[in-house]
C-alpha cells in the first residue's frame, strides 16, 4: 500500500475524528499515525476537527441576537448592483423635453452605484422581496450525537438482550423437551399400572376359588389358526379369555364369543385384538353352574353385535365334565 502524503491525511482527518473512514483509510490512516513527525505535523488536524464536533454536538439552543435584523438590512442596502425591496423602487420619470426644440438629457458621468438606462420603452422591474431574518424565530437546536460510553452502553444492553432472549428460548427448549418426557413416562407408567391391575384381577379370578376353575381351550378350525384360553370361575360367576394369533378386523366388525348352552348360542363378549393380534377379557358374567353348557365358540360379527351367529365359528372349545 502506498504511503499517503500529508495533504492526503489532512483530508481524512475529519473522517478520522468522525468514524467514518472506510477500512483501507483506516488503516492507511493509523500507519501514518505510526510515524511521530507525521503524527505531529497532524495533531492540530486533529484537534481542530475534535473541538469542532465536540461544539457542534453540545445540545445547546443559539438564538439570534435582536440587533440582527437590522444590520442584515443595513448591509443589503449598501451592497452594490443589489435589488432592493419593492417598497423602495420608485417608477422613473421621463426626462423633460421642450416640445420646439428638444434638448437631449447631458451625459451624466460613470459612477458607482446601480446604472440607469434610458429608453422609450418603459422597463418592467419585478420586485423582489428578501425576507429578513425574524428575530421571533425558534431557536437552532443542534442533537447531540451519542457519545462513545453511550454507544458502548447500549451495545452492551442490546449483546445482553439477544444474550437473555437466546438463553429464554434454551431454556424454553429445555422445559419443552423435559414436560413431553415426562408426559411420556406418565403415560407408560398409567399403561403399566392398567395391566399390573388386570394381571391381579385375572389372578384373583383363576385363584380366587380355588379347584373351582374350569378351563376350556379353544381350538382353530384350521391347524396354523389362532388359540383361545376360557378361564371359568364356576362359583364367582365370572370368566376370563385369553386369546392369541388373532388377525385384525375392520372398524366397523368385531369378535364374539359364545357359549352354547342347552343346544343354543348365547352371545357372551365382543372384543378386538391388538397390534400383536392378542386380546384378553375380563369380567365375562357366565352361569354358576355348568350344567346345560357344551362349548364356547368364537366368530366375526358386526361391531354392535349380533343375536345369532352370522358364520361358523373358527374358534370350538368343548367344556367337559367337572
Amino acid at each position: 500500500m502506498k504511503p499517503l502524503t500529508l495533504d492526503e491525511l489532512r483530508e481524512l482527518a475529519p473522517g478520522f475524528v468522525m468514524g467514518t473512514l472506510s477500512i483501507d483509510e483506516r488503516r492507511a490512516f493509523d500507519v501514518a499515525m505510526g510515524d511521530s513527525a507525521m503524527a505531529a505535523a497532524l495533531q492540530p488536524e486533529i484537534a481542530a476537527h475534535r473541538a469542532a464536533v465536540e461544539f457542534l454536538s453540545s445540545a445547546h439552543s443559539v438564538t439570534p441576537p435582536p440587533a440582527l435584523k437590522a444590520r442584515v438590512l443595513a448591509r443589503i442596502a449598501a451592497e452594490p448592483n443589489t435589488v432592493r425591496p419593492a417598497s423602495d423602487i420608485s417608477p422613473a420619470s421621463p426626462p423633460v423635453q421642450d416640445e420646439v426644440n428638444p434638448v437631449k438629457a447631458p451625459a451624466q458621468p460613470h459612477a458607482p452605484g446601480p446604472v440607469s438606462v434610458q429608453s422609450t420603452t418603459p422597463i418592467t422591474i419585478a420586485p423582489v422581496l428578501v425576507t429578513p431574518v425574524s428575530s421571533s424565530a425558534p431557536p437552532l437546536v443542534l442533537a447531540k450525537p451519542p457519545s462513545s460510553a453511550g454507544k458502548w452502553s447500549a451495545a452492551f444492553l442490546g449483546i445482553a438482550l439477544a444474550a437473555s432472549v437466546v438463553f429464554a428460548l434454551d431454556m424454553r427448549s429445555k422445559a419443552q423437551t423435559l414436560e413431553g418426557e415426562l408426559a411420556e413416562q406418565t403415560g407408560q407408567l398409567a399403561v403399566a399400572k392398567q395391566q399390573l391391575a388386570e394381571r391381579e384381577k385375572t389372578l384373583a379370578t383363576i385363584l380366587g376359588s380355588g379347584s373351582d376353575v374350569t378351563l376350556v381351550r379353544l381350538s382353530p378350525s384350521q391347524p396354523a389358526g389362532p388359540g383361545m384360553q376360557v378361564f371359568w370361575n364356576v362359583r364367582e360367576g365370572r370368566a376370563i379369555i385369553s386369546a392369541s394369533g388373532l388377525a385384525p378386523v375392520a372398524k366397523d366388525r368385531a369378535y364374539a364369543l359364545w357359549m352354547i348352552l342347552d343346544g343354543k348360542p348365547v352371545p357372551l363378549a365382543l372384543f378386538n385384538p391388538d397390534a400383536s393380534g392378542r386380546a384378553v377379557v375380563q369380567d365375562i358374567t357366565v352361569p354358576t353352574d355348568l350344567a346345560g353348557v357344551a362349548a364356547f365358540a368364537v366368530t366375526e360379527e358386526p361391531a354392535a353385535g349380533s343375536p345369532q351367529p352370522t358364520m361358523t365359528p373358527f374358534l370350538v372349545g368343548a367344556v367337559g365334565p367337572k
